[in-house]
């Protein structure tokens, strides 16, 4: 995805204060067959690393065939919308001291299902954007016939840039490292 007039970067900080003030994303997974599969999930972030509880279920099962995956949030607050995705390789984890830590067990799953996996996002890269809001409607193209030429095509997009490595310590939400 490429910034714009209207897009913008987000820096890793921030990127980091929105995973830890959300608490929906989805969980992108490769099933055994290569398609690829999303799951919405409650999560919470500690320590650089995203947790997720899981029943006994296809992402749990995808995971274990292949580990790599992404994880992806986004919203809208008063500067506009703006999305933060995460790729990485997750595995589940049973050292109990981390799980208890990490604050998993703590968070109330949206789904009725008994959670008896922790499933842990070991973060590769994580990047975002924050897109200006676009509440106006397009003008309303006229009814008459008009000899004006066809409108010129958009302009070519440039090649998509590989995201940043993140730094080995996760910055805090001021900016300083942890």
């Amino acid at each position: 995805m490429t910034t714009g007039p209207s897009a913008r970067r987000l820096t890793t900080a921030e990127c980091w204060g929105l995973m830890e003030a959300e608490e929906v994303g989805r969980l992108a997974v490769t099933r055994r067959d290569g398609a690829p599969d999303i799951f919405p999930v409650n999560y919470v972030v500690h320590e650089g690393a995203v947790y997720v509880r899981s029943a006994p279920d296809a992402k749990v099962v995808s995971l274990d065939a292949r580990p790599a995956a992404a994880f992806e949030i986004d919203g809208r607050d008063e500067d506009g919308v703006w999305s933060v995705v995460v790729h990485g390789h997750a595995a589940r984890t049973v050292d109990a001291v981390e799980i208890e830590r990490s604050g998993i067990t703590r968070v109330v799953s949206a789904s009725p299902r008994y959670k008896a996996h922790v499933l842990k996002l070991s973060v590769d890269t994580i990047t975002g954007r924050r897109f200006a809001d676009r509440t106006e409607s397009p003008a309303q193209p006229s009814s008459r016939p008009s000899a004006a030429a066809p409108p010129a095509p958009p302009p070519a997009r440039p090649r998509a840039e590989r995201p940043e490595p993140i730094a080995s310590h996760r910055p805090r939400s001021d900016g300083v490292l942890s």
